[in-house]
């Protein structure tokens, strides 16, 4: 049963997602940069290990013919299974990041910045692979089951199956983070419950006990329990979740005497990251006013969407880091700042909708002079169009020529 539980079948033809139990990141390779995911469908494809985006997990783990399934312990070792043989074909290598260094939501992936170590799964608090049921669709809870929780009891091996724990199941109220009552004579008694809601929601960038749980002890018991470390938070948009042998080991470590604490909730704890959205309209209102300043002219139009971003809670500011001319458009870079420090940046990309497409070189048109007072028209060619500051060079009869711009009735107007 054990061994069930240390690999995840999946094969080339139907994928088994999987997740990174503990404070490390799986690493792919995306468009030329390393990018980071806390779970992922895993096959093979064309040769190597690929994401379901066929994106391969870095560094690539090469078979070289197409098994019949792939097996994934919890140390992260990857065995190719054949009908006659089993072979070994390689180990995930994970990113863990110091506390003030985390990677953030990019598209589907998340990027970093900032310096990452690399360990194999299973080391320190990098934590272990296991199957990823996130995604899972589950049956609506009975009214009966609504006003229930289920209660473990921590006494067992970490090493047991999970299935094996003892389960009783307790009638409770609804108290602070959740419906749970305590048991009074265990706590008179000295013991120490600790219960979960189904999603425990965050917003900091660290994780304490008391931030999560409800915590039923003696006060001072609870006061320590409650500023109880338990790592970073999970990144906006990717919920992480503990196991119960997981919260135990830090208890222990703190010193609390397991024997003594029941674990009341969730068989596993789903954390949530919240905070503040930033919008699309908030990213284009820093691009569209740093185009003003430097080019006046412009009129900008969107021409790429930019999906909305979820932040920290915090003061906010947008800035612009650059402003580049590509062509016909503009791509203009806001970063998002939240008190202070940089979270992450978006592109935006903009056409002058002031200058119509159809006006292109060699084409005739009526130039008008101004000097002044005075308006001189004539005709010319084309010689130029730049399609951002909307600039028109054109050449007049003469052989002069001279720069002007394209106005509303179609002529190009030269001021002198």
């Amino acid at each position: 049963m054990l061994s069930a539980l240390c690999s995840v079948l999946i094969g080339s033809v139907l994928s088994t997602s999987i997740q990174v139990d503990g404070e490390g990141y799986l690493r792919f390779a995306h468009d030329n940069e390393v990018v980071f995911a806390k779970q992922a469908d895993l096959a093979w494809r064309g040769g190597v290990i690929v994401n379901k985006e066929g994106d391969p997990i870095w560094p690539k783990i090469a078979i070289e013919r197409e098994p019949k399934s792939l097996e994934i312990d919890l140390r992260g070792v990857i065995k190719a299974v054949y009908s006659d043989e089993v072979i070994e074909a390689g180990r995930i290598v994970l990113a863990i990041f110091p506390d003030d260094v985390r990677p953030v939501e990019s598209g589907k992936y998340l990027k970093l910045y900032g310096d990452a170590d690399l360990v194999e799964p299973g080391e320190g608090l990098a934590g272990v692979i296991r199957p990823w049921t996130g995604g899972s669709v589950k049956s609506a809870p009975t009214e009966t089951e609504k006003s229930f929780v289920r209660v473990h009891s921590p006494e067992q091996s970490p090493e047991q199956p999970l299935k094996e724990i003892e389960e009783s199941i307790v009638q409770v109220k609804r108290t602070q983070k959740t419906n749970y009552t305590a048991d009074s004579g265990w706590v008179k008694n000295g013991g120490i419950e600790v219960a979960f809601p189904d999603v425990s929601e965050i917003n900091s960038s660290t994780m304490k006990l008391g931030d999560l749980a409800d915590i039923f002890a003696d006060e001072a018991t609870k006061a320590k329990l409650a500023e109880l470390d338990l790592g970073a938070s999970p990144v906006f948009g990717v919920p992480r979740q503990l196991d119960r042998n997981w919260i135990m080991g830090r208890l222990k470590s703190a010193g609390f005497t397991v024997a003594k604490v029941r674990i009341v909730g969730p068989v596993r704890i789903q954390i949530k990251r919240v905070g503040q959205t930033i919008t699309q309209a908030m990213f284009e209102a820093a691009a569209v006013a740093a185009i003003a300043d430097q080019y006046p002219d412009f009129e900008a139009e969107s021409t790429k969407p930019t999906p909305d971003l979820d932040a920290p809670d915090g003061a906010l500011d947008l800035r612009v880091d650059r402003v580049d001319k590509s062509g016909s458009r503009l791509s203009v870079t806001v970063v998002a700042y939240v008190d202070g420090k940089r979270i992450n940046s978006r592109t935006l990309t903009y056409a002058n909708k002031s200058v119509p497409v159809n006006l292109n070189v060699g084409d005739d048109v009526t130039v008008v002079v101004q000097s002044g007072g005075v308006k001189i028209e004539t005709t010319g060619k084309v010689k130029r169009v730049d399609r951002v500051s909307g600039e028109v060079m054109v050449q007049i009869a003469t052989g002069k020529q001279m720069t002007g711009r394209l106005t509303k009735n179609g002529k190009i107007e030269v001021s002198l």
